[in-house]
């Protein structure tokens, strides 16, 4: 028996958010399972060749599998660094059919918001980084959103935040239903207060969050300011979070056993 790790993520061009994030998780996992051979994917076609430009070689999940194989792996445990279980997740399962017949056995470890428990973790993780640049202001967190029915984990998870943390805390999405022109609406209504903070809810703080988030053009930050707010744009990635790298590191465990 030799046991391979496969980590799966969308990817991202952005090389300083690359190291600091996909990069340092998949440290993690090296140095969590130091005797097992550890192997990368990125999900995204368009990022894969964007980055091939650049002569950086990313492989798709059945790619990568394939040289799982070609190398002698034989029970192969797959962490997807996903945040919902959406298009992307669906992308890695429907490869991992492709290929299950050349190993003996094949799992793959839950989405970073895999389980109920999972959202109240992610809850503290985030939380516990932004309570004191947020303070008594308003945090809008940004999500990639999708037109996956998993687009509603958005909503469940910004219940959570209000009720875990008493704070003003939104989520709004760049491709979800509830975009940034929702929210801008509902603080109106609410009259919450001017001063707010923006971070990413991605793995990468990448082209969306430096563009469509924090970018000087219809973004997050322009519509705020046009709407008389006062937004102050973090440009961190979850994966930066040391707790959001645990609870991976805890999805992979649960395969790995």
């Amino acid at each position: 028996m030799r046991k391979g790790i496969l980590v799966a993520s969308f990817g991202t061009t952005y090389q300083d958010t690359r190291e600091k994030n996909i990069d340092a998780i998949v440290k993690c996992v090296k140095e969590k399972y130091k005797d097992v051979d550890v192997y990368e994917a990125y999900t995204s076609s368009k990022i894969r060749k964007a980055l091939e430009k650049d002569g950086i070689k990313k492989y798709s999940v059945e790619e990568a599998l394939e040289i799982m194989a070609g190398d002698g792996i034989t029970h192969v445990a797959i962490l997807p660094t996903h945040v919902i279980d959406g298009i992307e997740s669906e992308i890695v399962k429907a490869d991992v059919l492709k290929m299950r017949n050349c190993f003996e056995d094949i799992k793959v470890a839950g989405v970073l918001l895999n389980s109920p428990e999972d959202y109240h973790d992610v809850c503290d993780a985030v939380w516990g980084e932004l309570k004191e640049p947020v303070r008594e202001d308003t945090l809008i967190l940004m999500g990639h959103g999708t037109e996956h029915k998993a687009d509603e984990s958005y909503g469940i998870m910004e219940d959570i935040f209000r009720k875990q943390t008493g704070a003003n805390v939104y989520i709004a999405t760049v491709e979800g239903e509830t975009t940034i022109d929702d929210v801008i609406i509902k603080m109106k209504e609410k009259n919450n207060s001017k001063r707010v903070i923006t971070a990413p809810f991605m793995l990468v703080a990448g082209d969306h969050a430096n563009n469509d988030m924090a970018g000087d053009e219809d973004s997050f930050k322009s519509k705020l300011h046009d709407e008389g707010f006062e937004p102050e744009c973090i440009i961190k990635g979850l994966g930066e979070y040391e707790d959001i790298r645990k609870i991976y590191i805890s999805h992979l465990d649960a395969v790995m056993n």
